[in-house]
């Protein structure tokens, strides 16, 4: 609060969000979102529900009796227990099943009344939300009765996720094994006319609509006539992938068109859009279709517990709400029997508020439609937990002073990510026209810069701004020079598939003082003069081929620098010729992280909070402007890996954590959560000094 007793922040100002929140007339949270107008979006001032359930129900033909053991008591029991304020429930299954009297679709055979509608009544009779669950890309008996509403790959053939089609009867079947089906033409309108049937009879809270998955391009006859309308050529893959995505939009268009119209303040999502691990979202934006966005994650199984923050990250500061969606199952959807424990789930409940999402937690009913209550108790007691912080969460959006550009290139934008979580450099996301409210931005390996990006970067490096930028991030789309002013002339890839990195004194801290290896060789650059370079770069007698080779792996480097360097500063900006981000994804060498994390150093010199944590400790600070307060959240719970499985076992308490504070907004008091117990702050030459005595798992540090 900004009055004569405030204490002042110790910096001018700090990014808020990235692109979209600070264009010039559009306030933060409420951007407009091109190619969606029109529609209803909620922003990150109205979040979903906060703490949610996702309940699958693909129930197959040959299982007799489904839902004869449903009763609105114990379906009640289970929401109570669990302290859920939203449940999806089903519409429609993957085997193509509904689960209400239908006249558009088919009514699962051995169900005997409306499941459907007895669960809505169940969950609005205790104030529970139950968005509409229905699938759209999976959809197994109609993909069998109706082949021309496939997907097909170029060649005519069924496009299929892990599916033999040569398979018999009794073989075994894979996980995720299924027929793609296209939703055009005649399939369209079965979804649309099935959709209003559902909105005519239901009072519908939302829909959840399942499979939309633009990392495949059809070419089934709906499609094929779409691209020769358009004059776009099937043999162009890129044309043929932009004709697939506006059959998409198009249809995504449709669906929230007809919804709006029964039900204007409906939620709605097509699952599959927001993913940042499919590029074609972000090219085609397919993402502004839904009113928020769920981001599904199952970290055990699903690439680990780090994804989260990007994908939250980057819905936040496009001012939409996020919804983080993990499973109560040990690996993947779809267990019966497969559970996390309760600490579990509570460190991902607490993370998911951490990054300033609500929480959702996948469940599968068994078919015979009683609610398993241990599942509930167990969500419930992870829910207990976050009901006590999800204030201090949602409605938040990231700030830093430190940017990462979003490059949409999945290997660099998340083993910057990991670079960046593990150093303790939280982080917001930066796009041109967000980056004066930085004072360093980070450009992964993605080479993705446009000419305006690369001109907005320059210029944000000649007003004062620092970049750090990584291999090809710096150069233009062609690849064939630099787009961005690194002090350097480009001379093209490197020589060798492997090489090794001997650093100067600058970025030498906690590192050797010999050669270290690279898995994947630097690209090569000459130097301008006056150009400093931080590391050298030393090249192995030659690649490992049979007819050369040394030991047991890679070839030895070479006693003489090559002319090339490794790491070079020419006033604000530093390069590396190195892609550290998807060697660090890849191979985790810490000695790859500490040279970015030392040159990031010498020109990062103000970040908002810096703590001496373990790598695997996570910090996220939120800014949550209506309630005027900034949030500091420290999470730790070492995954552990064990088979398959990365899981959360140990919640070890970490003590006497010090942290540097440089709070750019006024504050009045500060105090940590749950409880709020007041601190102390003293402040220093460089910042303010906080003290958490002790926290097992999760605690944050209001400035408010």
């Amino acid at each position: 609060m900004r009055d004569g007793s405030s204490r002042r922040g110790f910096l001018a100002g700090a990014a808020v969000t990235a692109a979209g929140l600070a264009r010039a007339g559009q306030a933060p949270g409420r951007p407009k979102a091109a190619g969606a107008e029109g529609l209803m979006k909620r922003t990150v001032d109205e979040p979903m529900p906060a703490r949610q359930v996702h309940l699958d129900f693909h129930t197959s033909e040959h299982i007799p009796d489904v839902g004869a053991r449903f009763s609105k008591q114990n379906f009640q029991q289970a929401l109570k227990l669990g302290r859920l304020k939203s449940i999806n429930i089903f519409a429609k299954c993957h085997h193509s099943w509904s689960y209400y009297p239908t006249k558009v679709g088919r009514m699962h055979p051995t169900l005997k009344f409306d499941l459907l509608g007895a669960q809505i009544a169940a969950c609005h009779e205790i104030g529970v939300e139950c968005p509409i669950y229905y699938t759209v890309g999976w959809s197994a008996n109609e993909a069998e009765l109706h082949p021309e509403w496939c997907a097909r790959e170029k060649n005519g053939a069924f496009s299929v996720s892990d599916y033999n089609l040569a398979a018999k009867p009794d073989e075994a079947k894979p996980y995720t094994s299924w027929k793609l089906l296209c939703p055009s033409g005649d399939y369209q309108q079965h979804i649309l006319s099935q959709v209003e049937e559902i909105c005519r009879a239901y009072p519908v809270d939302g829909f959840f609509f399942d499979i939309y998955q633009i990392d495949h391009v059809c070419y089934c006859e709906n499609c094929r006539r779409r691209m020769k309308a358009d004059g776009a050529d099937p043999d162009d893959r890129e044309a043929a992938a932009g004709n697939f995505a506006r059959q998409y939009r198009d249809h995504m268009r449709a669906v929230r068109d007809l919804i709006a119209r029964y039900h204007p303040k409906a939620s709605v999502f097509f699952n599959g859009t927001p993913k940042t691990s499919r590029p074609g979202n972000f090219t085609y934006r397919l993402y502004e279709f839904n009113t928020h966005q769920d981001i599904e994650d199952l970290p055990t199984t699903w690439g680990g517990y780090d994804k989260l923050p990007l994908q939250s990250k980057i819905h936040l500061s496009l001012g939409t709400p996020v919804t983080a969606m993990s499973g109560k199952f040990h690996k993947a959807w779809g267990e019966f029997g497969g559970f996390k424990h309760a600490d579990a789930l509570k460190y991902e409940a607490a993370s998911m508020i951490a990054f300033g999402a609500a929480c959702n937690f996948g469940d599968q009913m068994h078919p015979s439609g009683e609610m398993d209550l241990e599942t509930y108790r167990l969500i419930g007691e992870a829910f207990d937990y976050s009901q006590k912080i999800e204030e201090y969460g949602l409605k938040g959006v990231p700030v830093s002073r430190l940017g990462l550009w979003f490059t949409n290139d999945v290997d660099a934008d998340q083993g910057a990510v990991q670079l960046l979580l593990d150093s303790h450099n939280d982080f917001a996301m930066a796009r041109a026209g967000n980056l004066m409210g930085f004072e360093t931005v980070v450009v992964p390996s993605g080479r993705t810069l446009t000419d305006g990006d690369a001109d907005a970067l320059n210029r944000f490096a000649a007003s004062g701004g620092k970049l750090v930028v990584l291999a090809q991030g710096g150069l233009n789309r062609g690849g064939d020079r630099f787009a961005l002013n690194v002090g350097a002339s480009y001379e093209g890839p490197p020589r060798f598939r492997m090489d090794y990195t001997l650093v100067n004194p600058e970025v030498g801290q906690g590192l050797v003082s010999t050669p270290f290896l690279n898995y994947d060789a630097g690209l090569l650059c000459r130097p301008d003069a006056g150009t400093q370079v931080l590391a050298r770069l030393r090249e192995p007698y030659f690649d490992r081929t049979y007819g050369h080779y040394s030991s047991h792996r890679d070839t030895p480097y070479r006693l003489e620098d090559a002319a090339q360097p490794a790491v070079i500063r020419r006033g604000n900006v530093v390069w590396f010729a190195h892609a550290l981000d998807r060697q660090y994804k890849q191979h985790g060498l810490r000695l790859h992280r500490q040279l970015f994390v030392n040159a990031l150093r010498l020109v990062y010199r103000l970040p908002l909070v810096e703590a001496k944590l373990p790598s695997t400790a996570r910090v996220s600070v939120l800014r949550q402007v209506a309630a005027k307060r900034t949030v500091i959240h420290l999470l730790y719970a070492p995954p552990i890996h064990r088979g398959e499985v990365e899981s959360i076992e140990d919640l070890p308490a970490l003590r006497d954590v010090e942290l540097k504070v440089r709070m750019p907004y006024a504050f009045k008091k500060v105090y940590v959560v749950p409880g709020e117990q007041e601190v102390a702050v003293t402040p220093g030459r460089e910042g303010l000094s906080v003290r958490v005595p002790e926290f097992r798992m999760h605690t944050a540090i209001v400035f408010e």
